[in-house]
C-alpha cells in the first residue's frame, strides 16, 4: 500500500486556500504559483483559483512577467494567462532575471525572445544588479553589463 502526498496552500493567517489536491507545487512569484495535477503544470493565484489549467510538462515561478515552461521536451516562456509568448525551442533555459534569460548556447534573450546582440559565451550567469558573469574562453572570464560591455575581464 503506497500513500501519495498531495500539496495544498495556506494564506498568511493559516487559512486553507485549496484542498490537498496538487501533485507538485512551487512558490508564489508575481502573485502566481506553479501547481501540478497529474503530470501537467498550471498556475494558481493567491485566492486559490486555478488561473491556468495544467497544460505544461513543467513550469517555474514567474520572473519579469514570464514563467519558464516545458513543452515537448523543450523550454519556452509563458505569460500570466498561460499564453506561450516565447515558443518552446530551447534544450536549456533559465528563469528571467532583470529582463534577460540565459538559454542554450549560453546566449541571452530578452522578454520578447530576441537574442541579445552581445553574442554567446562558453558559460553565462543571470544578471544581478545589472551585471552578469560570463566565460569567454577556457582561460578568460568577464563581467558584462546589460549592453554586453565588458566591465572587467580576467
Amino acid at each position: 500500500n503506497t500513500t501519495s502526498c498531495k500539496f495544498t496552500f495556506i494564506d498568511k493567517t493559516g487559512r486553507l486556500l485549496t484542498p490537498a489536491q496538487f501533485d507538485g507545487a512551487r512558490h508564489f512569484s508575481e502573485d502566481l504559483a506553479p501547481v501540478k495535477i497529474g503530470t501537467l503544470w498550471g498556475f494558481l493565484d493567491k485566492t486559490g483559483y486555478l488561473v491556468v489549467q495544467p497544460k505544461f510538462e513543467d513550469a517555474e515561478p514567474h520572473y519579469s512577467g514570464l514563467s519558464r515552461i516545458k513543452e515537448n521536451g523543450l523550454y519556452g516562456y509563458a505569460d500570466k494567462t498561460g499564453k506561450v509568448v516565447i515558443p518552446a525551442q530551447f534544450s536549456y533555459a533559465e528563469d528571467f532575471s532583470e529582463g534577460f534569460a540565459v538559454v542554450a548556447g549560453y546566449a541571452y534573450i530578452d522578454t520578447t525572445g530576441r537574442r541579445a546582440s552581445f553574442g554567446t559565451f562558453q558559460a553565462a550567469s543571470p544578471f544581478f544588479k545589472g551585471v552578469a558573469h560570463v566565460r569567454l574562453s577556457d582561460t578568460a572570464y568577464a563581467y558584462i553589463d546589460k549592453t554586453g560591455r565588458r566591465i572587467f575581464t580576467y
